[in-house]
């Protein structure tokens, strides 16, 4: 969304649905708030179809209302009729890359009129409600206020803002701490900020299935870069494993902004491990790592762009070099005790299933 008529539209856009009054999210409420925008409720068969003009469309497509459904009401204990008003904001080109573009000049467009979000993160599989996750990313940033969230979101053809009831989807959040596998993907950081107080965290799943863990973090890396080029952060993880005879070292560092790279370290291993080229790792010498890394390695992943990263093929590489190192199970591994603390935010990630070091 470029120019000055789009970030207009944007800013008076999103002010208009903060300020909305949803009345607990019943219908007769909604109806007044849509024509606050400006809008037209048409009644369907299919439930209400809500019009904003052809040139706003234009920019982005239809809005549309999420009824409270199967999905929905377990989460939904106030009563809402709806939970969440969807308004596409940008039609950007249809790659990876332009649609990770797209949201991050938004977010900065929002960002100078709000300030920083409270709460930011990527959903990865499940969303909210058991959605699935956009094939490009799923990167999000939250408003979040005591009745209703304003949130930035990625849609499948570029972003949306999303305007919810605050209980229902931390509600459904929450409850996913039940522990079962692939309850929980992405990630998910929050800022010290008043917005966040009372905001509860579930708590993350562990696998000891070395086939699970390859699938979950195949799906993490797969959409990494464009995530966070799309939030403008940077990430910085480093892997410790519990090899035999040693003391948990750090064997793997990843580094993703606008490009994912991974390095393999190999100094406190000794010489019983099978040549990392046979895993598909590049060695220094051939070829330097092309990112900076606090891990002086002699091996590393190659570096990867939006849209170029193949998951699961990157992490079946690490998870065959842990096996042969004779790391007994992915409960073996852990991140490095600054992982956790990206820029102003700290940051849980639950699709790799790993915590802190102890």
């Amino acid at each position: 969304m470029t120019g000055a008529w789009g970030e207009t539209y944007l800013v008076e856009l999103a002010r208009g649905l903060k300020a909305a009054d949803t009345g607990g999210w019943r219908e007769p409420a909604l109806r007044t708030v849509i024509e606050g925008l400006g809008w037209q409720w048409q009644d369907t068969d299919a439930g209400p179809l809500l019009l904003r003009g052809p040139e706003s469309e234009a920019r982005g497509g239809a809005p549309r209302l999420r009824p409270t459904g199967r999905f929905e009401k377990d989460y939904a204990h106030g009563g809402e009729e709806y939970v969440g008003l969807y308004v596409p904001v940008a039609r950007p080109e249809s790659s990876a890359a332009g649609k990770a573009q797209a949201f991050r000049a938004t977010a900065e467009t929002l960002t100078e009129e709000f300030g920083h979000a409270p709460i930011l993160g990527a959903y990865g599989d499940p969303g909210p409600f058991y959605d699935s996750a956009p094939t490009w990313g799923s990167p999000f940033l939250r408003w979040r206020e005591r009745e209703n969230t304003l949130e930035l979101r990625a849609g499948e053809h570029g972003p949306e803002l999303l305007l919810q009831p605050t209980g229902p989807v931390e509600n459904w959040f929450w409850r996913q701490g039940h522990g079962e596998l692939n309850a929980l993907g992405g990630f998910f950081g929050t800022r010290r900020d008043p917005a966040n107080t009372g905001l509860s965290f579930p708590g993350g799943w562990r696998t000891d299935d070395w086939d699970v863990f390859t699938r979950t973090l195949g799906a993490s890396l797969h959409t990494l870069p464009a995530e966070t080029h799309a939030l403008n952060i940077n990430l910085d993880l480093g892997f410790h494993a519990l090899v035999p005879g040693t003391r948990g070292p750090i064997v793997f560092h990843l580094v993703c902004g606008e490009r994912l790279e991974i390095v393999y370290d190999t100094e406190e291993l000794g010489e019983s491990s099978t040549d990392p080229s046979s895993f598909g790792w590049i060695p220094h010498a051939t070829r330097p790592a092309a990112l900076d890394h606090w891990l002086d390695s002699p091996y590393h992943s190659g570096d990867f762009g939006i849209g170029e990263v193949d998951g699961r093929a990157l992490a079946k590489m690490m998870v065959d070099t842990l096996r042969d190192l004779g790391v007994s199970s992915p409960k073996d591994l852990s991140l490095t005790d600054h992982a956790q603390r990206v820029g102003d935010y700290d940051v849980e990630y639950y699709g790799l299933t790993l915590q802190e070091n102890p």
